[in-house]
């Protein structure tokens, strides 16, 4: 009973925060656009180490030939190219240590942190030796930085222990806090990181999807995006389903959009680890894999997929 109610209100939340992102102006898959159509004011920060970090830097700049995915394949301008470019919002980069070359302990993570931080409203961390976060609510707070977003993508970056306490001296410092596992699951409702997501269009994927109907069959013709995963996924995946036909509604089918879903998701690939996650109750890659395909079946208008799926996540898989 427990697990249903966890599933109503997540679905709630979706369409919460689906209503607000949908009123951006969309980002069309296929074809090209004369000017940038995302923009923003805001300033930021990252502090990375890995390569999630440089996936997410580079789908930020986007710069033209970054992604290289669809190999021959690629589309360009008609994919993300010429619709955006944050170069000029992202004020300082801090490529951090190696976390295995540092102590398991680290008393003073201040000294492996940058001394200063320019003046930014969002610093953005990933892949950090664990007790290098716990440094971060008191460099912020130095810095006068709004809020802090950290994408965690593996079991061991950021445990829950020191989420609590990074939280906590966000909270008394009057930093905004977020910690998405998986980082396409972010979905803030208000505030600083509202607007990140919104000018950015990097969260939780939104996308609608344009389809022709003959009989009983749906192929997917026109695609518009509003909210890509951080790393950029979600062009790929949505670009390679242009001229999907779904031939009818069975599960056979249904299966096998689900598969294709899965096959692009890893294709891409999608850095989250494959290793069991105990607070997910699953592998972040799988974790993830099922927000592609919420994304998708929203956007195809199946309801009741959507509640199946959402369950299926929910649920704690055995390690």
């Amino acid at each position: 009973m427990e697990h249903l109610k966890s599933v109503e209100r997540e679905i709630e939340d979706l369409k919460r925060y689906e209503e607000q992102v949908l009123k951006l102006e969309p980002l069309p898959i296929g074809e090209a656009c004369e000017r940038p159509i995302a923009r923003s004011e805001l300033k930021l920060a990252l502090l990375y180490y890995g390569d999630f970090g440089v996936q997410v830097l580079e789908h930020l700049i986007n710069t033209y030939g970054h992604c290289g995915a669809c190999g021959h394949t690629c589309i360009d301008y008609r994919c993300k190219y010429g619709k955006y470019s944050f170069a000029g919002n992202v004020d300082f980069i801090y490529e951090a240590p190696r976390p295995e070359d540092l102590p398991a302990v680290v008393d003073e993570p201040l000294e492996y942190l940058p001394k200063e931080l320019p003046r930014v409203d969002v610093v953005v961390a990933t892949g950090l030796h664990s007790d290098l976060y716990l440094g971060l609510p008191e460099l912020l707070r130095k810095s006068d930085v709004k809020a802090l977003l950290v994408f965690r993508d593996k079991p061991g970056d950021m445990p829950l222990g020191v989420l609590k306490q990074v939280a906590e001296q966000c909270r008394d410092y009057g930093i905004e806090f977020e910690a998405p596992k998986s980082s396409c699951s972010l979905k803030p409702r208000s505030g600083v990181i509202r607007r990140f997501v919104e000018e950015f269009r990097i969260g939780r994927p939104v996308l609608r999807l344009s389809v022709a109907r003959r009989g009983g069959s749906i192929t997917i013709r026109k695609a518009s995006l509003y909210v890509s995963a951080p790393c950029g996924i979600t062009w790929y995946v949505v670009k390679n389903l242009l001229g999907y036909e779904l031939k009818c509604l069975s599960v056979q089918e249904l299966r096998k959009l689900y598969d294709t879903i899965s096959l692009l998701h890893h294709s891409y690939p999608c850095t989250g680890s494959m290793d069991h996650d105990r607070e997910l109750g699953d592998t972040v890659l799988h974790y993830a894999s099922y927000i592609d395909r919420e994304s998708i079946v929203v956007a195809l208008g199946l309801e009741g997929e959507l509640s199946k799926i959402v369950e299926e996540r929910l649920k704690p898989k055995l390690s």
